[in-house]
C-alpha cells in the first residue's frame, strides 16, 4: 500500500505540475501575444494532444502490465512505436492544414518538433511508472514548466513562437528522462509484446479516444455557440477541474501494475475520501479560486461545482476500468468508454445550449454516472 501511494502521489504531483505550467503558459501567452496568435497556437496543440494520444496505440497500458516479462524490450518498442506513429499523424495534420493553421513555414516546423519531443516525452513518463521511478516523471514536469520562461524570448514570432516554446520545454524535460532511462530506452520493434499489448489495451486505447474526442472538441463548440468570452471562462474552469481529477487518474494507472484486488478495496475508500474533500472544497473555495484569474471568471463556478460532485462517479469509473484492465475484459471496458464519452458528447452540446457551460459540468457528471453503471461490482 504504501508504494502504491508513493507512485500515485508522484504521478499527481507531476501531473498537476504540468497542468499548472500549463495555465500559467496560457495565462502569460495571452499578455504578450495578440487573439489571433493564441488562437492558431492553441488549436494546433489542441489537435497535437490528439496525436499524443493516437500515437500511444494503446502501448502505454501494455508496457505497463508487462514490463516484468519484455522488460526493456516493452519500453523501446513503446518509445519507437510513439515517435514514428506522432511523426506521421503529424505528416498527415500539415497536409490536412485544417482552418489554414499552417500559414508560415514556422508553424509546420514547429508542429514536427512538437510531435517529435512530446511523444517522446509522454513515452518516458510510461516508462517510469512500471520500473517504480516516478519521480522522475515529476521533474521531468517541473522543466517542462521552463516553457513559460521561452515565451517573451520569442514573441517576435508569434504563434510559431509558442509553439516553440512548448517544444523547448518538453526537450528539455526529454533529456533528463533520456538519461535517466538511458538503460531502458533503445529503437526497436518486439512484435510479441505489441500483440499482447493489443490484446490488453485495444479496447481501453479505443474508449479512450472516443474519450478526448469531446473534450478537444468542446472548446471549438462554445466558441461557435457562446462566442470568445465563455471560451475563456470554460477553459480555466475544466483545468481547474482537470487538477482535481488527477490524483484518481494517477491512482488508476497504478492499480493497472500491481493489480491486488485488496488494493482495489482501499482505493475505493481512499476516491471516496477524496471526493468529500473536493466537494467541500470548491464550495467553499471555488469562489476566491476563480477571483485570481479575474472576477468575470466566475461566470465559471457553477461547472466547477458540477464537476466536484461528477468526482465520485468519475472516481468509480476509472478505478472500475482499471479492474477490468487486469481481468482482460476487453469488450465490457469498450462499452463504457463508449458510454462515457458519446453521452458527454451529446449531452454537452444539448445542455450547452440551455445552460450555457455549466450544462458541461452537468453532462460531464452525468456521462459518468451512465458509464459507472456498467461496471463489474467484483471489482471491488
Amino acid at each position: 500500500m504504501r508504494t502504491l501511494l508513493r507512485s500515485t502521489t508522484d504521478l499527481t504531483l507531476g501531473t498537476i505540475t504540468m497542468a499548472l505550467s500549463g495555465l500559467l503558459f496560457w495565462l502569460f501567452a495571452a499578455r504578450l501575444y495578440p487573439p489571433d496568435e493564441i488562437g492558431t497556437a492553441s488549436a494546433l496543440v489542441s489537435f497535437m494532444n490528439l496525436v499524443f494520444a493516437l500515437s500511444t496505440l494503446g502501448l502505454n497500458i501494455g508496457l505497463v502490465r508487462f514490463h516484468r516479462i519484455y522488460g526493456k524490450r516493452a519500453a523501446g518498442t513503446t518509445v519507437t512505436a510513439m515517435v514514428l506513429l506522432s511523426t506521421g499523424f503529424t505528416t498527415a495534420y500539415v497536409l490536412m492544414n485544417p482552418g489554414k493553421v499552417f500559414e508560415r513555414p514556422g508553424l509546420i516546423v514547429g508542429a514536427y518538433l512538437l510531435g517529435l519531443f512530446g511523444a517522446l516525452y509522454n513515452a518516458l513518463g510510461f516508462i517510469s511508472i512500471p520500473i517504480g521511478r516516478t519521480e522522475v516523471y515529476v521533474k521531468m514536469s517541473a522543466l517542462y514548466g521552463l516553457r513559460v520562461v521561452f515565451l517573451p524570448i520569442f514573441r517576435s514570432l508569434k504563434a510559431s513562437g509558442m509553439i516553440l516554446a512548448t517544444s523547448l520545454g518538453l526537450a528539455i524535460a526529454s533529456a533528463l528522462g533520456l538519461t535517466e532511462f538511458r538503460e531502458q530506452v533503445s529503437f526497436t520493434i518486439d512484435v510479441e509484446f505489441i500483440k499482447e499489448s493489443l490484446a490488453l489495451s485495444l479496447s481501453n486505447y479505443l474508449g479512450s479516444i472516443v474519450n478526448v474526442l469531446p473534450l478537444y472538441l468542446m472548446p471549438t463548440i462554445v466558441l461557435v455557440e457562446l462566442g470568445k468570452a465563455w471560451t475563456g471562462y470554460y477553459y480555466i474552469g475544466f483545468t481547474i477541474g482537470n487538477l482535481m481529477m488527477t490524483p484518481i487518474v494517477a491512482l488508476s494507472t497504478i492499480l493497472i501494475r500491481d493489480g491486488e484486488k485488496a488494493l482495489f478495496r482501499k482505493s475505493l475508500a481512499l476516491v471516496l475520501s477524496y471526493w468529500v474533500l473536493a466537494v467541500v472544497g470548491i464550495f467553499w473555495l471555488g469562489k476566491p479560486i476563480l477571483e485570481i484569474f479575474g472576477g468575470d471568471y466566475l461566470a465559471a463556478l457553477p461547472m466547477l461545482k458540477m464537476i466536484a460532485l461528477g468526482l465520485g462517479p468519475f472516481g468509480l469509473v476509472y478505478i472500475g476500468i482499471s479492474g477490468l484492465t487486469v481481468k482482460g475484459a476487453a469488450g465490457r471496458i469498450l462499452a463504457i468508454n463508449l458510454v462515457r464519452g458519446l453521452s458527454f458528447l451529446i449531452l454537452g452540446y444539448f445542455l450547452l445550449t440551455r445552460q450555457g457551460i455549466t450544462g458541461i459540468g452537468v453532462a460531464w457528471a452525468l456521462a459518468h454516472l451512465l458509464a459507472a453503471l456498467l461496471l463489474d461490482p467484483k471489482t471491488f
